[in-house]
């Protein structure tokens, strides 16, 4: 029985150490995705960032959690290890439930940006909407792309009013090189900027990401409901211990 019981907490403790580590992955997974999109807000709008920054706050519960079960197989300490067990017990169906809801606005992810991004264009170098601009110059450059499924698109907006497109489209940045290239045919055109829209490209990076982000919520928390059922099983065994003594 004794042999039994010190297997099981040092199952414990390793299972500790992976909680500890899967904390810190989340914290680093939903911070790195906060940072890496933080100025693209206007095209993905609050559903997106909810999940990562739920994941950071659930990877800092785990720490907690995690020095909480260490404390509980040190001294063997019923009551601890079983507040231990239910605590996880209740992350898992957290970090689960956000996994769930990854996958789930994964599947709206294509209407949610292209809407956002249909509307920022008309709002593009307005006063007020100083993000938008941003956030269209920085996609155009990076992604080296121009409107949302194609250049054209922007003779819908009244920054085309003089049949411009923003100068982030240009294949060398230069100032006032998006001038008049919607007069120009769609051969002139791609000698000057990038032609193809930013929409497919950006989206499928987005629903990758999101993929990445439901994966490791869902597969975490498969790995603590096996150390919820060995602090159980830590808890039963203690329990029968008490009674025998």
């Amino acid at each position: 029985m004794e042999t039994s019981m010190r297997c099981i907490k040092y199952l414990l403790f390793l299972f500790n150490l992976l909680f500890t580590l899967s904390g810190l992955l989340l914290i680093v997974t939903g911070g790195v995705i906060q940072a890496a999109y933080s100025d693209y807000l206007d095209f993905l709008g609050d559903d997106f960032f909810n999940t990562p920054v739920f994941l950071i706050i659930v990877g800092c519960i785990i720490f907690f959690v995690a020095f909480f079960g260490c404390c509980g197989a040190i001294k063997e300490n019923r009551c601890m290890t079983l507040t231990f067990a239910l605590l996880l017990g209740v992350i898992f169906l957290m970090e689960v439930g956000a996994g769930i809801a990854a996958y789930q606005l994964r599947g709206k992810v294509n209407l949610l940006i292209e809407k956002n991004m249909e509307k920022g264009m008309k709002n593009y170098n307005q006063t007020g909407y100083e993000g938008v601009t941003k956030a269209w110059d920085i996609i155009q450059r990076e992604i080296q792309c121009c409107g949302a499924q194609e250049f054209r698109d922007w003779s819908n907006t009244t920054f085309s009013e003089k049949s411009n497109v923003p100068d982030s489209c240009c294949l060398s940045d230069v100032v006032g090189c998006g001038k008049n290239v919607l007069t120009e045919n769609d051969e002139n055109a791609r000698m000057k900027i990038h032609t193809h829209g930013c929409f497919a490209i950006f989206s499928e990076q987005i629903r990758g990401n999101i993929g990445i982000v439901g994966g490791v919520g869902i597969g975490i928390g498969l790995i603590q409901l096996f150390g919820m059922i060995f602090s159980f099983i830590l808890s039963k065994a203690l329990a029968k211990e008490y009674e025998t003594v």
